[in-house]
């Protein structure tokens, strides 16, 4: 996750934000990681058996989704691919 924070950091001021989403683990281990690693970018927690994982189909650690400001998804990765999150972020005029 250390590269989403670079990233986060070079793009804020731009208008990007960035939500991290972990289901898997215990709240204070998400917690206290963020706070180790200085991440500024939120981190939600949604409650077990929520579901959001299997609405946005996710199947592998790390899935990334870049949403445009009319929440239509622009970009899914499976893994993290930087050159694909900023070619999709230049095409939306973020740069």
């Amino acid at each position: 996750m250390p590269h989403l924070q670079q990233l986060y950091s070079e793009l804020k001021s731009k208008g990007m934000e960035m939500i991290a989403i972990n289901n898997g683990d215990k709240k204070d281990v998400i917690n206290s990681y963020v706070k180790e690693n200085e991440f500024t970018f939120r981190v939600g927690m949604p409650p077990k058996g929520y579901g959001i994982f299997s609405d946005y189909g996710v199947q592998a650690y790390p899935t990334n989704y870049l949403v445009d400001s009319n929440g239509k998804v622009v970009f899914r990765s499976v893994g993290f691919d930087e050159q694909g999150i900023k070619a999709a972020l230049d095409k939306l005029g973020v740069k």
